[in-house]
């Protein structure tokens, strides 16, 4: 794409935000012609804007007065967000309790397109320590907060993740061959929760566990985070246990 036509994107995608910008409680509805006078747009492109918008689900138009108003995926997108900054605040006392008692970095992530979003976390005390900023995205394969979401979900989503992602290799132990992925994600579901042996970082392992929401809904997951010279093998069951019993507490 060149510079000019990447400025010609930019613009359209703008003029676009703009439309749905338009709308708000006081104006739930608005015609072609009212936003063309409230936004100084050409009709045509005012109509060519709205029929994008509207096959997307961003846009509905009413049958009777034909005027416009915001679509469904608005709803779905504000639903997003609304349910993440719930999820957050019932969970941030909850994450800096278990980080407290394990003794490690905590992060709660949430599933974003084919990569974790890190949205919450609390940082551990000691001066060697594991840091996910905020807005962070991580791989689903090859970490336990990542594999913990991926393994609750449906099988016909887990296989169209798998199917269109490749399986990049981040240190020798990431697991790259799409059987052992599923082989491991059936064992994940089996105990409850995910282990990342150094499978994203070397030195680094996780332990980690889905939010599971009343509707039986992956809609997050909770991790503990440390060196791997701290997180022994003996520490993974106890580790475990507390991710496990701070997920179910969360939805509660």
């Amino acid at each position: 794409m060149t510079g000019k036509e990447s400025k010609g994107t930019l613009k359209s995608v703008e003029k676009a935000l703009q439309i749905l910008e338009a709308f708000s409680i006081n104006n739930p509805e608005l015609s072609a012609a009212q936003l063309e006078e409230k936004l100084s747009l050409p009709k045509v492109s005012i109509y060519r804007f709205l029929r994008v918008l509207q096959k997307r689900g961003f846009i509905m138009q009413n049958s009777q007065t034909r005027e416009y108003r915001l679509g469904i995926k608005v709803f779905e997108l504000g639903s997003v967000v609304l349910r993440n900054m719930e999820l957050r605040k019932a969970a941030f006392p909850l994450i800096e309790d278990l980080s407290k008692r394990s003794g490690e970095t905590v992060h709660l992530g949430v599933l974003d397109g084919n990569e974790v979003v890190s949205i919450e976390g609390s940082e551990s005390g000691y001066s060697l320590r594991i840091s996910l900023p905020i807005g962070k995205r991580v791989s689903l394969h090859s970490t336990g907060i990542g594999k913990a979401i991926l393994s609750f979900l449906p099988d016909k989503k887990i296989d169209e993740i798998i199917r269109n992602k490749s399986l990049p290799s981040f240190t020798i132990n990431t697991i790259t061959d799409s059987k052992l992925l599923i082989n491991e994600l059936q064992l994940i579901r089996e105990r409850g929760y995910a282990v990342d042996n150094e499978e994203n970082e070397t030195g680094i392992r996780c332990v980690a566990a889905p939010i599971i929401d009343p509707s039986k809904r992956v809609i997050a997951s909770i991790s503990i985070s440390g060196p791997s010279v701290r997180i022994t093998d003996d520490r993974i069951p106890e580790l475990a246990k507390l991710v496990v019993e701070t997920s179910k507490e969360i939805c509660r």
